[in-house]
């Protein structure tokens, strides 16, 4: 049987560094204010003509250099964002051309958070069936470009950051090495937490978008605090939990845990939830906010940078986002 596995992980972040400081100059906010709530104290954000196909260029490049192989050695490109380049077709698409890979399949996937879980989920199923070998999984996005400073906004515009994330999955030489499990779950009715309005055919009209929908904010992400932070925290926590029993472990065996950087707060009620030692789990959310889905991608390479995960080091990934969306992976680097 055909085991996969990561083989090689990447990122970029934009080199534009934004403070709380700096964001108190685009709203009504404080350093305190955001500290306290969030734990964020800066972020990224991409210069005006950057895309989340651009970003994610060179993380999908670094991540293919990691794992050893050429970029025509990949077969399937899979891509996440919610900051996509234009309304359609497909950001992966776009992303396909800059990367000069004509004639592979790709795929695009709305997972938000979740986004790197649910495409190791898609990518370890293909290889182990034989139908691609390297499969280039990609994580981007460009929130800054999103962000509404309004009163009614900026419970989230706070939290947000851009980045790029990637890895590259394929057959594990190394029976002992490989993506042991991906458990997904989702809940729709919670979809109107966290969601963005307009445009949308739900909207009962013809008209695809319309001033008033820009001037009521329908254009922006609303979010119910409470609720999201509640599911959050349950979800992650439940899905260590399951993860862990299904294969058969504890929280002792494994190495590090890399949740969805959402909220320095979340994290740490889901850790202190799982009873995680704080010396285990990955938390760079501080330095660049919630990035969505480029969250775990980037964390795992930054992980595996530093040294805190390493080759055989067992990792579980976890994550929470809009939808609702909740998903893990365990894998053995």
């Amino acid at each position: 049987m055909i085991l996969s596995r990561i083989l090689g992980t990447g990122h970029y972040l934009p080199p534009k560094v934004v403070t709380n400081l700096d964001i108190m100059k685009r709203m009504e906010t404080t350093n305190e204010f955001i500290v306290e709530r969030t734990g964020v104290r800066c972020r990224r954000y991409a210069e005006p003509g950057v895309s989340a196909s651009d970003l994610a260029v060179p993380a999908c490049r670094a991540a293919v250099q990691d794992a050893g192989l050429r970029m025509d050695q990949v077969d399937l490109l899979i891509m996440n964002t919610i900051t996509p380049d234009h309304a359609d077709p497909g950001c992966a698409f776009f992303l396909q051309a800059k990367l000069g890979l004509p004639g592979i399949a790709v795929m695009d996937i709305r997972q938000q958070c979740a986004g790197l879980i649910y495409g190791l989920a898609i990518a370890d199923h293909f290889v182990r069936a034989g139908t691609y070998r390297h499969v280039l999984v990609a994580c981007s996005e460009v929130l800054s470009k999103r962000i509404d400073g309004s009163l009614d906004g900026r419970n989230i515009a706070i939290l947000l950051g851009d980045g790029a994330g990637a890895v590259v999955v394929g057959p594990s030489a190394d029976g002992r090495k490989g993506i042991l499990s991906t458990i997904l779950h989702a809940d729709g009715a919670g979809a109107k937490a966290l969601y963005t309005a307009a445009p949308g055919s739900a909207l009962g009209r013809t008209e695809h978008i319309t001033k008033e929908d820009i001037d009521a904010g329908r254009v922006h992400f609303r979010m119910d605090g409470r609720a999201v932070f509640d599911n959050g925290v349950a979800r992650m926590s439940e899905a260590v939990v399951e993860s862990l029993k299904v294969n058969g472990l504890t929280m002792d065996a494994i190495d590090v845990l890399i949740p969805h950087q959402a909220n320095l707060r979340m994290l740490e009620a889901v850790v202190a939830r799982v009873a995680a030692p704080m010396e285990k789990v990955f938390v760079n959310v501080q330095e660049y906010g919630n990035m969505a889905s480029a969250c775990l991608p980037i964390a795992l390479d930054q992980a595996r940078k530093s040294g805190m995960a390493r080759d055989g080091s067992l990792v579980l990934l976890v994550a929470f986002g809009s939808g609702f969306v909740w998903a893990s992976a365990l894998v053995r680097l």
